[in-house]
């Protein structure tokens, strides 16, 4: 960081990319300048160049009386981060190059140049060499961004994600607690979506609604609340792939192609949180046959796999026409 290298993070959204590049900041020589956080997806196209670039009174029309510095320009001397930079348009690419080749900016409306002096952070969850072949960014620009690479996991491929649970919760619940085995259990293997910033407000929430020091399901808000309490067609609480396994080893042995189907039932159910008309919709030419396949044998479904009403009825372009047949009349020719 002392020499000024770029530094360019991937990650998905929500994994903490912001997070990092505020500690790079605070362990960098320029921590006791200024950190500026730019999101390029959220600034409208017509904006943004007035927001990185800033510009001098009476540029354009609304334009602030005094003017006003850009994010450039108020970052001097410290780190400015650009998040999501691949969303950044085209002709606003070529002048943060020039900016970054020059280290000066010229604010719009102004006539000579500021020098400025950047630690350049910039952190997207799209593919930027993906975007530079598609001719969506500029191939100089990425070379002028990409000086060291880091890749973030998401949540759910992470391995310290029990600590991560801990330490959040403790944070944000301000004061000692514990969460029950069975609700960290569930936080455990949920795979979530929003990775870190999902976790830190359903931990947030959890520790809002424990009036004490445990926290347990009772408290889990969401779709963790949901997926917790989720009941089956019967009121039985739904069991997973290895639970259907660990029944269906007790019945007698099936064919490998009828233990093949039942498996990639049971996963396509498992991914559709066993919602079978999602199952039958997506997947109806490869779900169906499993479908008859798995009724015809022991395994134990959560629900009863049975077509809807709808599949009942005769379609009007392959069902035969049974007409009635009209009358003979004994007088006719």
């Amino acid at each position: 960081m002392s020499k000024g290298v770029p530094v360019l993070l991937y990650g998905e959204t929500g994994s903490g990319k912001e997070v990092l590049a505020r500690a790079v900041h605070d362990r960098s020589p320029r921590r006791d300048g200024p950190f500026v956080a730019v999101n390029c997806a959220s600034l409208p196209e017509s904006l943004i160049e007035s927001e990185l670039f800033g510009y001098r009174a009476g540029a354009f029309t609304g334009a602030q009386r005094q003017g006003r510095s850009g994010k450039i320009l108020q970052a001097h001397g410290g780190t400015l981060l650009l998040d999501e930079i691949g969303d950044m348009p085209l002709a606003l690419q070529a002048r943060l190059l020039r900016v970054l080749d020059e280290r000066k900016v010229t604010p719009l409306g102004a006539d000579a140049s500021v020098d400025v002096d950047i630690q350049l952070i910039s952190a997207s969850h799209r593919n930027l060499t993906d975007l530079v072949a598609k001719g969506q960014f500029r191939e100089d620009l990425y070379y002028r961004l990409n000086g060291v690479e880091i890749r973030l996991p998401p949540l759910r491929e992470r391995q310290d994600k029990r600590q991560l649970i801990e330490a959040i919760l403790q944070e944000e619940a301000g004061k000692p607690v514990v969460l029950s085995d069975q609700a960290l259990k569930i936080l455990m293997q949920y795979v979530w979506p929003g990775n870190l910033r999902q976790m830190r407000h359903v931990l947030r929430t959890m520790a809002v609604l424990a009036e004490g020091t445990i926290i347990g399901v009772e408290h889990l808000p969401g779709p963790l609340a949901d997926q917790h309490s989720q009941p089956t067609g019967n009121g039985v609480a739904s069991i997973g792939l290895t639970d259907c396994m660990a029944v269906s080893d007790e019945h007698e042995p099936v064919n490998p192609l009828q233990e093949s189907e039942r498996i990639t039932l049971i996963q396509l159910l498992e991914t559709h949180r066993w919602n079978i008309s999602d199952v039958r919709e997506r997947w109806v030419s490869a779900a169906i046959p499993c479908i008859a396949n798995c009724t015809g044998t022991t395994l134990p479904c959560p629900r009863r796999v049975t077509p809807p009403p709808s599949e009942k009825r005769y379609n009007q372009f392959t069902a035969p026409q049974h007409r009635p047949q009209r009358p003979v009349s004994l007088f006719s020719a």
